[in-house]
């Protein structure tokens, strides 16, 4: 990934990418892989349905995704393919799951990405992004700060507790993660996925032949990146650029 404004990099791409990479199919293709579909599945290679980042892995294992309440790409990802279940359900045990809100893409973007942090401290990620996507994307109802309240308020978090939770040591220590990882990562498109902060899920490269393909797809190169060796790919480098000085 290009370490590029992520203003103009999300702008440009996440709208329409997602939609075109994983086409709608009319025919009812949500059923899980058969034995012989699992078995004609392609290899998995650099530079097809991932990449890799030039940073230095994180000390545990961990998938990071980066997305936005005002992406409609976003929404598409999460609530009609529900891709990050799927992936939460693929990633071995151990791994961290773990999903941050952009704070400078759309209309109320700190605002949202604070909402975010709350649910997450409430224990109620599920039901706020349900809820908050659909005011955002669907109602379009979400105006000022005061509207996102009022979501809250639909799910049994009042004004007082919301400002609270917001103003809370647990709430800014979340925010404080979400910013460095979004700094460090610098993602320009959402969604994007990030494992281990070293590699990137290349939505591109996935077998978009179905929904359903392109669904099973990625939580399997997601998983897969999870248990994939951070440092092959840099002695693969240092191979590479041996040979290349010893022709020269």
């Amino acid at each position: 990934m290009k370490k590029t404004l992520i203003a103009i990099g999300v702008l440009l791409t996440s709208m329409s990418s997602f939609a075109d990479e994983a086409p709608i199919n009319t025919k009812n293709d949500t059923q899980p892989a058969t034995a012989s579909a699992v078995s004609q599945l392609e290899p998995i290679e650099s530079g097809k349905q991932y990449g890799v980042l030039p940073f230095q892995p994180s000390p545990d294992k961990e998938v990071v995704e980066f997305f936005s309440f005002n992406c409609p790409s976003c929404f598409k990802f999460e609530s009609e393919y529900h891709v990050p279940g799927e992936i939460a359900k693929a990633l071995p045990n151990g791994t961290q799951f773990k999903r941050y809100h952009l704070e400078n893409f759309g209309p109320l973007a700190k605002e949202l990405a604070e909402a975010w942090a709350v649910a997450n401290v409430l224990g109620i990620e599920d039901k706020a992004s349900d809820a908050l996507y659909k005011a955002v994307q669907k109602d379009r109802k979400i105006k000022t700060a005061e509207d996102i309240k009022a979501v809250f308020a639909d799910l049994g978090v009042d004004a007082e507790k919301f400002d609270k939770t917001r103003q809370s040591f647990l709430v800014k220590a979340f925010m404080a993660q979400q910013t460095e990882a979004i700094k460090q990562l610098s993602p320009d498109s959402i969604p994007t996925v990030v494992v281990n902060r070293k590699f990137f899920v290349n939505s591109q490269g996935l077998n978009v032949k179905s929904t359903s393909n392109f669904i099973n797809d990625y939580a399997r190169v997601t998983a897969y990146l999870v248990g994939l060796d951070p440092n092959i790919k840099v002695e693969n480098d240092k191979k590479s650029a041996n040979e290349d000085k010893s022709k020269k």
